[in-house]
């Protein structure tokens, strides 16, 4: 599932154009994360032949993505109080939506 820059604009309430390539950065590292958090890779469309942790993004996943989006814009320091505990580094509401699409390899 496609995210376009209109929903993260939405997502994060911002109606001009001056935070839009700021915006698409944020858009890339939250995939990332979630990627990174999942143990996933992560596509809007699978490719033919996708690796074992392939993971097509899904209306939940969309979800935490804008999240985390728009998390990651209104904390733009980087600093926040649940830096000093590791199991608050993602908001808590992207991590109830992204956990139950871990890959665990057998």
């Amino acid at each position: 599932m496609r995210i376009t820059l209109d929903e993260v604009k939405q997502q994060c309430r911002i109606d001009d154009t001056h935070s839009d390539e700021l915006l698409l950065l944020y858009l890339e590292s939250a995939k990332s994360i979630i990627g990174d958090f999942t143990n996933r890779m992560l596509f809007e469309i699978l490719p033919e032949n996708p690796p074992d942790n392939a993971l097509e993004i899904d209306a939940n996943l969309k979800v935490a993505i804008l999240m985390l989006v728009a998390y990651l814009f209104e904390n733009r320091g980087g600093w926040n109080e649940s830096l000093r505990d590791q199991s608050m580094a993602l908001p808590p509401t992207v991590k109830l939506i992204a956990e139950r699409y871990t890959y665990v390899p057998i």
